[in-house]
């Protein structure tokens, strides 16, 4: 299950987001400490519910994703020579969501690239301090002549003079060997980042583009929350009133996809419809693996059909008949919204 963290400076919303998607499809729970709140959101997907309507099976699994609230943004304990961590509820998370205040409140105009520079520099100075700290632990080993960490230490170096230009780690191009060194780390600055600029009913500004690595979305938070408080039947025709084209809920989480490069396929069938989660590029064998080990494992061949194709057919049967299921190998791409039938050794 992939995982987001969201951080925000006080008043940006980043509770009501939150909020937004757990009243939307998901369940929370905060944690002992208080400093972070912990959601599992069911990922909404139309072609899910058509399958579902049309197998009538006895289960229905959508794919789910985990978002984790931090109180961390903006703390003083954030900036790095910190003995606690205090990104240490979202350092695990594959990518970061920061909310940024883009309407007036109190008077008080919105400044939110400020703001979103203020955030990037906390997780900048974040990384420098375990980026310094293991430079300094590989020198001393260096100078007693322990030569197995020069790779690394060329590379940590140069992930510092980035940190210290002020630049995120986002865009720096590494290779393989270098993305397995880094990967310990959990360096934030690194992480996929999805802006979501918190605007109001007023507000129509296209959010600016915030660089290599990272996308950025407008949301109207408060708005979406009042429209949730509505019955599900009304909320169409009011966010058609109000120019909303598609949910909040919606449309944080096919931005969170897309800055992943995730891709959902089916398996089908009268006791369960399910939607499974795979990476862009993964494979045939991969998605048998996701789906359990011991199929992967004893892999022949994967029947494959497009889900829409699945039902102009009516089914599988027909599916066959019309040639529209195919059977692909181990090294096939798997494409988003496949339905697929794993055929193993058992």
């Amino acid at each position: 299950m992939k995982s987001v963290g969201i951080l925000g400076l006080p008043r940006s919303g980043k509770t009501t987001l939150f909020e937004i998607l757990m009243q939307g499809a998901g369940s929370a729970h905060g944690s002992a400490a208080a400093r972070e709140a912990i959601g599992v959101v069911r990922v909404p997907d139309a072609r899910v519910d058509r399958l579902s309507t049309h197998y009538q099976p006895k289960k229905t699994t959508h794919a789910v994703i985990q978002f984790v609230e931090s109180a961390a943004a903006g703390d003083k304990g954030a900036r790095a020579g910190k003995k606690t961590d205090a990104f240490a509820s979202v350092r695990n998370c594959d990518a970061l969501l920061i909310v940024l205040r883009a309407f007036e409140e109190s008077g008080e105009t919105a400044d939110p690239e400020r703001d979103r520079k203020t955030l990037e520099a906390d997780l900048i100075l974040n990384d420098m301090a375990i980026v310094e700290s293991r430079i300094e632990k590989l020198e001393k080993e260096l100078r007693i002549g322990k030569k197995e960490g020069e790779r690394e230490h060329e590379l940590l170096r140069r992930c510092h003079e980035r940190l210290e230009s002020g630049e995120p780690m986002r865009a720096l191009v590494l290779d393989a060997e270098d993305l397995k060194i880094l990967r310990g780390f959990q360096l934030l600055s690194r992480k996929p980042l999805l802006v979501v600029y918190n605007q109001d009913e007023h507000t129509r500004d296209e959010p600016s583009d915030p660089g290599p690595g990272a996308m950025a979305v407008a949301l109207r938070a408060h708005l979406e929350r009042e429209i949730l408080n509505l019955k599900a039947e009304e909320r169409p025709a009011f966010r058609a009133e109000m120019g909303i084209e598609q949910d909040g809920l919606s449309l944080v989480i096919r931005a969170c996809y897309q800055l992943l490069g995730l891709i959902s396929f089916f398996t089908v069938g009268p006791d369960e419809v399910r939607a499974w989660t795979l990476r862009e590029g993964q494979t045939a064998v991969e998605a048998a693996g996701e789906i359990h080990t011991d199929l992967a494992r004893g892999f022949i061949r994967a029947e494959t059909i497009a889900w829409d194709r699945l039902l102009e057919a009516g089914s599988e049967a027909k599916a066959r008949e019309k040639g529209w299921r195919r059977l692909e190998g181990k090294e096939y791409v798997v494409k988003d919204g496949e339905c697929i039938e794993i055929r193993f050794n058992r």
